[in-house]
């Protein structure tokens, strides 16, 4: 198993890439917290990797807040007495909690702008903040975070989500200059749009509409995306630093 003895956190553990990498990363041997502010997806996930003899807990929390990513670190400390790994996957651009449809610039509003740039970049930010201190202490550690295509190209009628992904780009690059010489590496992976659930909500609600629904076979499988963080995490990769992995696929920007 590549990551026997690891422990690492995931943010957004409860439901698409989140739940995918968890599982992946749970059976290939790492202790997996599971981070999320949807208890009933966390214990799900939970259930799914006891289920295969996997190791795994529940924290409950929302990474927007700072105290709760502080609490998240501690309370992992506390019950596996390290930190090797973080994936901030939590994020997205539409869905429940979100917003519920995308709109043209010149129609934003701050309250959206704020509430994306919160859920994407600066949660990231949160999360980082409260384990790399722990990282530097032990000089080892793995963080990946996420952006996705639209902070590479850009995406009509999402610029806030299109800055915001550019902004954990920048973030992610800047991190990994300064935790080189600590040891640890920070890269970010950028998918344009997985078959996660909340695409499948988007897509039969455009049904419901009668609008051209997207094909969810074109998307990218969020078992795909986990792959990948795998690989990043793993103890074979020890030269990629600040790196941004595109999974382009065929279907639409998001996550």
């Amino acid at each position: 198993m590549k990551l026997k003895d690891k422990v690492a956190i995931v943010v957004g553990a409860g439901s698409g890439i989140g739940r995918a990498t968890s599982k992946l990363l749970a059976e290939e041997g790492a202790k997996v917290v599971l981070a999320d502010i949807n208890a009933d997806n966390a214990n799900k996930v939970l259930g799914e990797i006891k289920a295969k003899g996997g190791i795994a807990s529940v924290f409950l929390m929302d990474m927007v807040k700072e105290a709760d990513c502080e609490a998240m670190v501690k309370d992992t400390l506390a019950r596996y007495g390290q930190i090797d790994i973080l994936c901030n996957v939590a994020g997205g651009s539409m869905g429940p909690g979100i917003r519920d449809k995308f709109s043209p610039f010149h129609q934003s509003i701050k309250a959206e702008w704020d509430r994306i740039f919160d859920i994407n970049i600066n949660g990231a930010r949160n999360c980082s903040r409260a384990v790399v201190n722990h990282m530097m202490e032990r000089r080892k550690g793995k963080i990946v975070n996420f952006s996705s295509v639209a902070g590479v190209t850009g995406a009509k009628n999402a610029v806030d989500y299109s800055a915001a992904k550019a902004a954990v780009i920048g973030f992610t690059k800047a991190l990994a200059v300064e935790m080189a010489d600590h040891n640890i590496q920070v890269n970010c992976v950028a998918p344009a749009g997985v078959a996660t659930e909340r695409m499948e909500a988007i897509a039969e609600r455009q049904k419901r509409n009668n609008a051209p629904a997207m094909d969810l076979s074109r998307l990218t499988r969020p078992e795909e995306v986990a792959a990948t963080v795998l690989f990043l995490v793993s103890d074979d990769v020890t030269r990629i630093q600040g790196d941004v992995v595109v999974i382009a696929g065929t279907g639409p920007s998001g996550t």
